[in-house]
């Protein structure tokens, strides 16, 4: 017969019997959404826990920048010669210097929060880091010695605005790492701006203050800060950087040590990713069994036409064809079914605010995550991943009855049939 001459009948074939005319499809139906509910599951928790994964990075280099310059628990000073010698090197794009610690904020109202206060350099801070890009309102420029920016958040529980009068004392230390104690300066201040970034760590529990308050509060020298923030014209070259630092302040004999942003909260982005493969591995499971539920139906499909097989190879149909037939079917569900099992997750990422919502897991979100809402940031590795993984499936589970099809003899076929 010329048909089976063709490399291409048993694709044909395979999908007359998946999809019959005039029949709904209930086997290719059925199939299809067993595989693509388990595609589903695993591209929105992959997705999902990855976008949780790369925002935390993002907001990392955008609060510490690139590289993370400090003394070991001592301010530095002078701050300006070493920001200097900082954009001396090629690798770098831009140096600012800031003041870390704690305060007491005081509202109108008189209530009381125990918040960080950030004392920033106005002019070089915009050209590390973009805190500037979220501000809701006011401008940076808008800040100086006298005023301040809030997160907002903070400013929204204690009913704060543009204009509104606080008073910021010194928790004592201007830093985690120091043990000394600076004088309880209380400074009184404007708030003339409004940041929001989505990001709960800042939003509830941050005040931007110039540099000159922060020495002011902390009782810091004139010319010192706690920290040197650098960007690298290439953040993913940071921890190179970082040791470059580190031995050119051994060499000079500076008790400076240089961290690289990677390093910022590693043990919890470790527990994201591992949190995430384990969750691959749980989500790996509902496709395989899928799979192999699908395999044990196509088992049946199978020796339901033994009738047909046999009359394909006495037709001129060779065993590998008849083999490929059913194979092809495998390859078929398992493509249909990513393509929709990928449609439903996009669609479920999409409309991801509005499902939050609806479960009233926002707050917990917020104490897990640290963020108001859920990012999405897409790998295209893991759709890759998930597709290969789904056709091999598809391709495993298919061996078996198409093996045992393909080595039916058209006469044993016949007889058994009849």
């Amino acid at each position: 017969m010329p048909i089976f001459n063709s490399s291409m009948w048993p694709i044909f074939l395979a999908c007359r019997q998946l999809f019959p005319p005039r029949r709904f499809p209930v086997f290719a139906f059925v199939s299809t959404l067993g595989v693509a509910f388990g595609v589903t599951a695993l591209l929105v928790v992959q997705t999902v826990m990855f976008s949780f994964g790369e925002e935390h990075r993002k907001r990392i280099r955008e609060s510490v920048g690139d590289v993370e310059i400090h003394a070991n628990g001592s301010p530095m000073s002078p701050v300006a010669s070493l920001e200097k010698s900082l954009l001396e090197h090629q690798e770098v794009l831009a140096a600012a210097s800031y003041i870390q610690g704690g305060v007491i904020l005081k509202s109108d109202d008189g209530e009381f929060r125990l918040i960080g206060a950030r004392g920033i350099d106005v002019r070089n801070e915009p050209h590390v880091t973009p805190l500037s890009n979220y501000l809701q309102r006011g401008k940076m420029e808008d800040m100086d010695d006298e005023r301040v920016i809030l997160g907002s958040r903070l400013a929204r529980e204690l009913r704060l605005g543009i204009g509104s009068q606080i008073l910021l004392v010194s928790s004592g230390r201007v830093s985690k790492a120091l043990d000394e104690a600076a004088p309880f300066l209380p400074k009184e201040l404007e708030v003339c701006g409004i940041i929001h970034t989505g990001f709960a760590d800042i939003d509830e529990r941050l005040v931007l203050i110039t540099l000159r308050t922060a020495r002011e509060l902390f009782s810091l020298p004139p010319g010192s800060a706690t920290r040197t923030h650098v960007k690298l014209k290439d953040h993913t070259q940071a921890a190179d950087f970082a040791k470059k630092l580190d031995h050119h302040f051994s060499e000079t004999g500076l008790s400076l040590k240089a961290t690289p942003w990677t390093d910022n909260r590693k043990a919890f982005l470790d527990a994201v990713a591992m949190e995430k493969e384990l969750l691959f591995f749980l989500m790996f499971i509902i496709i395989l069994v899928a799979s192999f539920s699908i395999g044990s139906t196509l088992f049946n499909h199978v020796v339901r036409r033994t009738r047909e097989i046999g009359l394909l190879g006495a037709l001129g149909g060779r065993p590998a064809q008849i083999l490929g037939l059913f194979l092809a079917q495998g390859l078929i569900i398992g493509s249909a079914g990513y393509a929709l099992g990928t449609g439903l997750a996009l669609l479920i990422l999409h409309f991801r605010q509005k499902i939050i919502a609806l479960m009233g897991a926002g707050e917990t979100l917020l104490e897990q995550y640290r963020f108001d809402s859920v990012p999405l940031h897409y790998d295209f590795h893991d759709f890759t991943k998930t597709a290969v993984l789904t056709l091999v499936l598809m391709l495993t589970v298919s061996i078996l009855p198409a093996l045992w099809a393909a080595r039916r003899k058209p006469s044993e076929a016949m007889r058994d049939a009849g």
